[in-house]
């Protein structure tokens, strides 16, 4: 698959116009066992290099990449897509004209410091807070967006609608758990792509938390796209049956 088609390119301007918002993929990566960091919070590296590398191509086919306060602090992810420098990427896979997309940060509390990678000059960032927070620490460094709060942390559907007002029109949704389980519970993941390394850990995080799933008759069937290799792993291609 191309990377327009791993990201659903073709399907954006449905749900651009129907809902009003970005198309919204969610990215994984897991052991064989479900989880995506070890008990002591761990995750580096999961998935192999060519996994890896190839995350960086569907970031360049999203125009955001988002990520919860949560990941920020505990992995300090720069988030910028690597350009031809690196050999393993070829970005003319990539829908031209090419731009570094936004990173977008969800930080309900405005806990990210001024000298997280996210604020460095290698991307344009947003920071979404609560509109009841006080953010003047990062209005230098960053684009702050304010946000009204939801059931939990920020409302989702609001926080698509401010992203869709700057001409974002997909998302690529990096986690954590949490935030991940938020959007699941909106019901605005259009599409999941999961890296799945032939590894086993038994404890340690799931990828999914407070997707307000609760019962057999809630859970989310999904339809697969494609099932492939990246590498040693496995990349499962799905989306929500609506």
């Amino acid at each position: 698959m191309t990377v327009d088609e791993l990201v659903g390119r073709n399907e954006w301007q449905e749900v651009n116009e129907k809902y009003r918002r970005p198309f919204v993929v969610y990215k994984f990566a897991a052991t064989l066992d479900g989880r995506i960091a070890a008990t002591d919070g761990t995750s580096q590296w999961i998935t192999s290099p060519e996994s890896r590398a190839e995350v960086h191509l569907l970031r360049a086919g999203c125009q955001a990449t988002i990520v919860g306060s949560g990941t920020q602090q505990a992995d300090n992810p720069n988030l910028a897509v690597r350009g031809n420098d690196d050999p393993r990427l070829n970005l003319s896979h990539v829908s031209e004209p090419w731009k570094q997309p936004y990173r977008v940060i969800v930080d309900t509390e405005a806990k990210t410091p001024r000298d997280a990678n996210v604020l460095n000059d290698a991307a344009p960032t947003i920071i979404a807070v609560a509109d009841d927070t006080d953010a003047s620490h990062l209005e230098d460094l960053a684009e702050v967006v304010k946000v009204r709060r939801g059931t939990k942390g920020l409302d989702i559907q609001i926080l698509l609608e401010e992203l869709y007002n700057r001409q974002i029109h997909g998302v690529f949704l990096e986690g954590g758990p949490t935030l991940a389980g938020s959007f699941v519970a909106a019901g605005v993941v259009d599409r999941v792509v999961n890296y799945i390394a032939p590894a086993m850990l038994g404890e340690g995080k799931s990828g999914l938390i407070g997707s307000g799933i609760q019962t057999m008759s809630d859970i989310l069937r999904l339809e697969l796209i494609e099932v492939s290799r990246s590498g040693p792993d496995i990349r499962v291609v799905a989306r929500p049956k609506r």
